[in-house]
């Protein structure tokens, strides 16, 4: 009986999904075609993620990185191959569903054919973004305007312009940062800063008003780490004293971010700050993060890996396969792109099991997958980030 009810829903979304399918190019909605696109991934948990990490180069000095080019940990010059990127692209778009892709490094930017790429994803369906550290922008903003990216995310370390610039080693890139973004958000691409919670950061709420000033619409906070990662990702530093942080600091932190709520839209969902501060108290978190299902990291290499944190990659991107998907639930980190995300698409991913398990006729299993506490916690994320998401989904 639950089969039959999910192939009734099915039928109904059919007629829809082959209009949108079979429309000429001409014809299509692009909005429309995006949105379809994704319902028709519901059933499967929804769309999934990837981290593309194009280059291990970097024109930044970044304390708390060690992709910095003066602390000698990049000992060969590596870039992702261009001419592979469509298959790699169109394999994962296939295979696991990708239809949103960061790109990142090191810089991205230094990558000479880092646009090239960018205009790909966005001719697969493939929603684009990119964390950059700015300096190479103002001559690019028309090219990453045209490619397809919607949002673009820049890093900043504090609320003093020279405090940043003297830890990036970029005299200057808070002028570059500012003049792109008034340029950006003219052409309709919405900058959002990427803050590190460091020791840098004194002040949060002084933080949003300098973002303000910079042109950015928002601002997202990586969560501290220290410790090394697993993968080939060096965006980590063990010798870092700025994110050598204790437990109250850490809790002073969150309770900053929650502060700058007040003057500057935090993309940080509630949710998971929330359960950041749990992890630091000892509750424990609430949501698992579905790295390996529904977001992944692939290297310069054309190395899959679950996460950045992750020891081992998948595989090759070429060999992976949806079987390889990896659904145990992971609390090992605070990585929070993945974590974040993870709350987010928590609640797709409960619908999708719902259908597997009313497909297979376990109605009980598939109620109770609807209804998962975490749920609500997760549609309450998705639609405090409502605006953005509308906007990558029919650009999609």
């Amino acid at each position: 009986m639950a089969s039959k009810a999910t192939d009734a829903m099915t039928a109904d979304l059919a007629p829809l999904v082959m209009d949108t399918a079979t429309a000429p190019a001409k014809a299509r909605d692009p909005r429309t075609a995006g949105v379809m696109d994704l319902l028709r991934l519901i059933p499967q948990g929804g769309p999934a993620i990837c981290n593309f990490s194009v280059t291990n180069m970097c024109n930044a000095t970044c304390d708390f990185c060690n992709f910095a080019h003066n602390k000698g940990f990049v000992k060969h010059r590596s870039w992702l191959g261009a001419d592979l990127f469509p298959k790699a692209l169109a394999h994962m778009r296939e295979k696991g569903n990708v239809r949103f892709a960061t790109f990142m490094g090191g810089e991205p930017l230094l990558h000479p054919r880092i646009i090239e790429m960018v205009r790909e994803a966005t001719a697969q369906g493939v929603q684009p973004t990119m964390v950059t550290n700015g300096w190479l922008l103002p001559p690019k903003v028309d090219a990453i305007a045209a490619s397809g990216i919607t949002t673009i995310f820049i890093s900043i370390d504090s609320e003093h312009a020279h405090l940043h610039e003297e830890n990036r080693g970029l005299k200057g890139v808070c002028a570059r940062i500012k003049d792109a973004n008034t340029r950006l958000s003219a052409k309709g691409v919405t900058p959002i800063a990427s803050v590190a919670m460091t020791r840098l950061v004194k002040d949060y709420e002084a933080l949003g008003h300098f973002l303000k000033e910079l042109g950015f619409a928002a601002v997202t906070f990586s969560y501290p780490r220290k410790a090394a990662l697993g993968s080939s990702s060096l965006v980590y530093s063990e010798d870092s004293d700025l994110v050598d942080m204790s437990r109250d600091e850490l809790l002073t932190a969150f309770a900053g971010v929650e502060r700058a709520r007040a003057v500057i839209p935090v993309h940080n969902p509630r949710a998971a700050i929330a359960d950041m501060r749990r992890r630091l108290t000892g509750e424990g978190e609430r949501f698992t993060c579905h790295a390996g299902y529904k977001y992944f990291y692939l290297d310069w290499n054309y190395d899959l890996w679950r996460c950045e944190d992750w020891k081992a990659p998948i595989s090759k991107v070429w060999d992976f396969t949806p079987e390889k998907v990896m659904r145990d639930p992971c609390q090992a980190c605070t990585t929070d792109c993945y974590r974040d995300a993870s709350i987010m698409l928590h609640f797709s991913i409960s619908i999708g099991d719902a259908f597997a398990r009313f497909k297979e006729g376990k109605i009980g299993a598939g109620l109770a997958a609807l209804a998962d506490g975490r749920n609500l916690g997760s549609l309450g994320a998705v639609i405090g980030h409502g605006a953005r998401l509308a906007k990558l989904a029919g650009r999609s």
